[in-house]
């Protein structure tokens, strides 16, 4: 009798057994202050492209910005950029005429969420992301040429371009669709993180994105909470450490000054050839380069970063990309590839608020 109490005991005591906390190895926020804050695109900005152009049906602002040229200068200018022929519709990453905007006090990651801080979510929850259940996902083909390495492996290149394999997007033959890329594999099946767990979580959906937060008890930023983090208490500026444009492989991954195409941040003949004078050839640490004002890390360059807001179709993306641009843009919320990472967002409770 003794020995059948000692051996159901174990069973009894496996049954209400408590799960121990889990360590989630967040970051510590950084608070941001309440303020005001000009949001969206400057029609009157020479580095706006012209498809970029926000909303001017009636052409109030041309003709505004006419006005304060005169005739001649305006003309000339539009002559050389084709200001008067912009769009009136959105821009693509849904961008409007600039607005003042005043924004609650609200707390933010210092950094993006990184490969260690992803893998805790993934053991705790059994996680899939949305590029595991695809079973593929987008690699960039080449980022450097000899003897800098390969993103994706030779073999993954043959694969994907092999007959059954799942070829390259159209418009932009380097993106090539890769089975077995995901963020434990971002460039491909043959690929690990091993050295990189301080770098971003990549190929990240932003449902993916919105699952980690909910686990993190947080929530994506908005993009409004976004840009204010981002710029670092400047304003009218085009960067997060203010105008210098003399040394950014310095700031951000990845630009080289002098190489520039079109609004690139490629370093080096895209898409053959990085001479990674930022120090990286594709993402780097979370951490990497010095911090705007606020504490924030890599709010230009590295990952595209998901926010909060926009439709299943269209969710923003803000922060721009190590391999390509400097400006916003969207995608599917199911979507990501291997530059898609985020950062966590939360409310502000003052101190004496329930």
């Amino acid at each position: 009798m003794v020995c059948s109490v000692l051996r159901v005991a174990p069973l009894v005591a496996a049954v209400f057994a408590v799960k121990a906390p889990v360590d989630k190895a967040l970051t510590e926020q950084v608070l941001v202050k309440a303020g005001w804050l000009t949001f969206g695109t400057s029609f009157a900005d020479d580095d706006v492209p012209k498809d970029f152009a926000p909303e001017d049906k009636e052409g109030e602002q041309l003709e505004s910005l006419k006005e304060s040229l005169g005739d001649d200068v305006f003309g000339a200018i539009a002559g050389a950029t084709g200001m008067d022929k912009r769009p009136s519709s959105l821009s693509r990453d849904g961008a409007k005429a600039a607005s003042h905007r005043r924004v609650p006090a609200f707390r933010i990651d210092p950094t993006a969420v990184s490969n260690d801080q992803f893998k805790r979510f993934v053991r705790d929850t059994q996680y899939l992301t949305e590029a595991e259940n695809f079973r593929w996902s987008f690699v960039l083909e080449l980022t450097a040429s000899a003897p800098a390495p390969l993103l994706a492996s030779n073999a993954t290149i043959n694969q994907s371009d092999a007959k059954n394999g799942l070829g390259r997007v159209q418009a932009s033959p380097w993106w090539m669709g890769v089975f077995g890329a995901y963020w434990r594999k971002p460039e491909g099946p043959d690929s690990s993180l091993r050295g990189r767990g301080d770098h971003p979580a990549t190929h990240i959906s932003w449902n993916d994105a919105s699952a980690y937060c909910k686990w993190a008890g947080r929530r994506l930023p908005t993009e409004v909470e976004w840009e204010m983090a981002a710029r670092g208490g400047l304003e009218d500026e085009p960067f997060p450490w203010g105008d210098a444009d003399h040394d950014p492989w310095t700031r951000l991954n990845a630009w080289e000054a002098g190489q520039q195409k079109g609004d690139s941040t490629w370093e080096g003949e895209f898409p053959d050839e990085n001479s990674a004078r930022d120090g990286f050839v594709g993402p780097g640490p979370v951490d990497a380069y010095a911090p705007n004002a606020f504490g924030i890390y890599n709010a230009l360059g590295n990952v595209w970063e998901w926010c909060a807001g926009g439709t299943a179709e269209k969710r923003p993306m803000r922060g721009a990309v190590w391999k390509s641009n400097l400006q916003p843009d969207f995608n599917t919320a199911d979507s990501g590839s291997q530059n898609t990472g985020f950062r966590c967002a939360s409310d502000h409770v003052a101190d004496g608020e329930l």
